[in-house]
C-alpha cells in the first residue's frame, strides 16, 4: 500500500521547479507510504511515490519503478494478490526477476501482455499510472471495485494526478473551482460519487477503468475512458446465465472462493491482523484467517459505552471461542476531540459517513501491532445483508397499490411544504420531521427507481440547501430490469460501496499508514454472488444466507443471532455534548455568510433545532460540518 503523485508538462522545459512541486505534492500523503520516497523526472514527465512496504521490504521495491527493458515507468498503489502466480508464469515464458515485489511483477506482465491483457489478469486492489517512454502515453488504471483512489485533472499545459485530492491542490496550475453540483450530491448521500470530485475540473478514475493520454508535441489528447471489466456487465451477464440453484452447490464453491482470497490477501512480509466487530463478515473473514493460521492473529475491535452502538462484547466472545489475539477500545470523550480536527485531513475531500469516527479509531488501533489488516466488507452489497433491503421492499409494495396520478399529486404538493418552518406543526401530529419527510416523499415516488434512491439519500432538494446547485444523475438512476432486491445491491456495489465504504476504509487506515485488505471483493466472489438468485441469499428470510451458513461451521450460532447494529455512532447526542463548542463554531452565520455555500437560515434553523431537541438533524448537520471543516483546511 502507497500513495503516488504526478503530472505532465507539455513543455520540454518545465517553467517551475519540478522537483520542489512533486515534493510538495508527495508531502500531503507521505502517511500513504512513511517508509520510502521516490521521484523520477524525464522530458516533461514527472512521477513521485511514498511507500508502505509490505512485500519485499529491501530497496529492491523502490518506486518509481522500470521495467526490465526500461521503457515503463511505474507508481503504483496497492496489491496484486495473485502476482505469485504470474510470476510464475512469466518466469516459465523467460521474464527475469531481481525483486520479490509485485510492482515489478506487474511491469512484467505489461511488456509481454499490454496493459489492458495484463489488467483483466490482475487479482487485487490497486491503482497506477504508467508512462510509455516509447509511445508518449500515459496510463492511468484503477482495479475492478474502486478499493484504490485515482484522481486526474486535465491542465491547459498537462495532465496532474494522484491517488488523493491534497496532493493534485499543490500544483500551482490547479484550477480550485468548486464544483456545486457535486456538493449537492455529498449532501444527498454524505459523499461524493465517482467520478465527480469536489473540484469542477478534477475527476475520479472510475473502478475497472483505465485512461490513455497521448503527449502529441504541444497537445495533450485524452481518449475516453476504457473499460477493461465493469461490475454493470457482470450483473447482466450473469442475469439469466451460469445461475446456481443448488444452495449446497453455491456454499461449496464460496467455501472454495473465499479460502483462496483469504490466503492470497494474507501473504505479507509484515505483522498482519483482522478487524472484528462481532458481526457475520468480520467473523467470518477472521475465522478463515484463523483457521489457516499455526497461531493466534491479531484481532482489533472498538467499543462505546452505550449500549444501543455496542457490538464489543459480542467481538470479545467470538474472539475468545477462535483463540485470538484480541484487542478491544472504548471510544471516550477524549478520542471524539483528538479526532475529529483531524478528518478534514485524513479524508482530504468532503466526506460525511459519521462511522469514519470509529473506522478511523480502529485503524490507529491495530497499528500499534499490524501493518496489514482484512476487513469483511462487501458481504452486505454482495450478499443481500443490509437491513434497509426488506424495510424498502416491503414498504415499495404498499406504496407501488396507491395509483400513480394520486402519487404524482403528493409529490408535487410535498414540494412545497416548508419543512424547517412547519416542524412544531408535525410535532403536534404525533410526526417526527424525517418521518413526514420521507412518508410524503416515498408516496411521492413515480416508480422503484425514485423510491430506493430516496431511501438512501439524507436531501433530496438539494438546491434548496446548496447555492447555484442543481441535480446530477448517479447509480442510483441507472438500474432498470431487475428484480428489486438485486436492483438495491447492485446500485449500492456501483456507488455507495465504492465512494462510501471503501473511501472510509482507505483514508481511515491509510491515515495511521495501515494498508487494509477486503477478501469478499476478490473478483472472483463478486462474479460468483451474482450468478446466485435472491431466494437462496435470502434462504432463511434474513439475507446473507450463504455467508452465515459458512459461518456456523465455525462458530456456534448463539454467538452470532441477534440485531445487525452497523458501525452506527451516536451523533445526534455527541453533537449536543463533546462536539457542541467545535460544531458551533463551523455553523457560525456569519462564515457561513463568507463561504456564500449553504442557504444561511436554512442550516442555522436546523442547529436551532437540533440544539434545542424539537429534531434530530444530525446527519445532515455532520455534511455540513465535514464540508466547512474542510474548507478551513483549503
Amino acid at each position: 500500500m502507497c500513495g503516488f503523485a504526478g503530472f505532465i508538462s507539455i513543455k520540454k522545459t518545465i517553467d517551475f521547479g519540478a522537483e520542489s512541486v512533486v515534493r510538495d505534492m508527495l508531502s500531503k500523503i507521505n502517511h500513504r507510504g512513511p517508509d520510502d520516497s521516490g521521484t523520477w523526472i524525464e522530458d516533461g514527465v514527472v512521477f513521485g511515490h511514498q511507500r508502505l512496504s509490505i512485500h519485499d521490504l529491501s530497496p529492491l521495491g523502490h518506486q518509481p519503478m522500470h521495467s526490465y527493458s526500461n521503457r515503463f515507468v511505474v507508481v503504483f498503489n496497492g496489491e496484486i494478490y495473485n502476482f505469485l502466480e504470474l510470476k510464475e508464469e512469466l518466469v516459465a515464458l523467460g521474464s527475469v526477476f531481481k525483486s520479490e515485489s509485485d510492482t515489478e511483477v506487474l511491469l512484467a506482465c505489461i511488456e509481454k501482455w499490454g496493459v489492458e491483457a495484463s489488467l483483466k489478469k490482475f487479482t487485487g486492489m490497486f491503482a497506477f499510472a504508467l508512462w510509455d517512454k516509447e509511445n508518449k502515453q500515459l496510463y492511468l488504471a484503477r482495479d475492478r471495485m474502486g478499493e484504490k483512489p485515482l484522481y486526474y485533472s486535465i491542465l491547459p499545459s498537462g495532465i496532474v494526478f494522484g491517488s488523493q485530492l491534497g496532493s493534485l491542490t499543490q500544483h500551482p496550475l490547479f484550477d480550485k473551482e468548486l464544483d456545486r453540483n457535486a456538493i449537492g450530491l455529498y449532501l444527498r448521500h454524505g459523499y461524493i460519487p465517482a467520478p465527480f470530485s469536489v473540484y469542477k475540473n478534477t475527476k475520479k478514475l472510475m473502478p475497472g477503468n483505465f485512461l490513455v493520454i497521448d503527449i502529441r508535441g504541444n497537445e495533450v489528447i485524452t481518449s475516453p475512458t476504457a473499460a477493461y471489466w465493469s461490475f454493470k456487465n457482470v450483473c447482466e451477464t450473469y442475469k439469466n446465465k451460469d445461475r446456481i440453484n443448488d444452495p449446497k452447490l453455491a456454499l461449496s464453491e464460496l467455501d472454495v472462493l473465499i479460502n483462496k482470497s483469504i490466503k492470497q490477501q494474507s501473504q505479507a512480509d509484515v505483522p498482519l491482523g483482522a478487524f472484528l466487530s462481532g458481526g457475520i463478515d468480520s467473523s467470518l473473514i477472521t475465522s478463515y484467517m484463523q483457521a489457516q493460521s499455526s497461531k493466534p492473529i491479531n484481532t482489533f475491535t472498538i467499543g462505546f459505552k452505550d449500549p444501543k452502538y455496542n457490538e464489543a462484547k459480542f467481538a470479545k466472545e467470538i474472539a475468545n471461542h477462535l483463540g485470538t489475539n484480541h484487542t478491544e477500545h472504548y471510544i471516550d470523550q477524549s478520542d471524539l476531540l483528538s479526532v475529529v480536527p483531524k478528518l478534514p485531513l485524513v479524508y482530504d475531500e468532503p466526506f460525511a459517513d459519521s462511522s469514519q469516527l470509529p473506522t478511523y479509531i480502529v485503524g490507529a488501533l491495530a497499528k500499534q501491532k499490524v501493518t496489514v489488516a482484512l476487513s469483511g466488507d462487501g458481504g452486505d452489497e454482495l450478499f443481500c445483508g443490509y437491513s434497509r433491503y426488506e424495510r424498502t421492499y416491503q414498504r415499495w409494495n404498499k406504496v407501488s397499490k396507491i395509483p400513480e396520478p394520486v402519487r404524482g399529486l403528493i409529490n408535487s404538493t410535498s414540494k412545497h411544504i416548508n419543512v424547517l418552518n412547519n416542524v412544531h406543526n408535525f410535532k403536534a401530529m404525533g410526526k417526527s420531521t424525517h418521518e413526514l419527510i420521507r412518508s410524503l416523499d416515498y408516496l411521492g415516488c413515480a416508480d422503484f427507481n425514485s423510491f430506493y434512491k430516496r431511501s438512501v439519500s439524507t436531501l433530496m432538494n438539494v438546491e434548496s440547501l446548496v447555492k447555484g446547485a442543481s441535480p446530477i444523475l448517479s447509480a442510483y438512476d441507472e438500474q432498470a430490469g431487475y428484480d428489486l432486491y438485486n436492483h438495491m445491491m447492485n446500485a449500492d456495489s456501483m456507488q455507495y460501496l465504492p465512494d462510501d465504504i471503501l473511501v472510509k476504509v482507505d483514508r481511515a487506515f491509510m491515515g495511521s499508514s495501515l494498508e487494509g485488505r477486503i477478501p469478499l471483493l476478490d473478483h472472483n466472489i463478486v462474479e460468483f454472488s451474482k450468478k446466485i438468485p435472491v431466494d437462496i441469499h435470502r434462504f432463511d428470510g434474513k439475507g446473507k444466507y450463504l455467508l452465515r451458513e459458512l459461518l456456523y461451521k465455525k462458530v456456534p450460532k448463539k454467538l452470532i443471532e441477534r440485531p445487525k447494529m452497523g458501525f452506527a455512532i451516536p451523533l445526534d447526542d455527541w453533537l449536543r455534548g463533546s462536539l457542541n463548542d467545535w460544531a458551533n463554531n463551523l455553523l457560525c452565520p456569519s462564515r457561513l455568510k463568507r463561504d456564500d455555500i449553504f442557504d444561511v437560515n436554512f442550516v442555522t434553523k436546523m442547529w436551532e433545532q437540533h440544539q434545542s431537541k424539537v429534531n434530530n438533524w444530525g446527519t445532515l448537520l455532520w455534511s455540513i460540518l465535514m464540508f466547512n471543516a474542510w474548507l478551513d483546511e483549503q
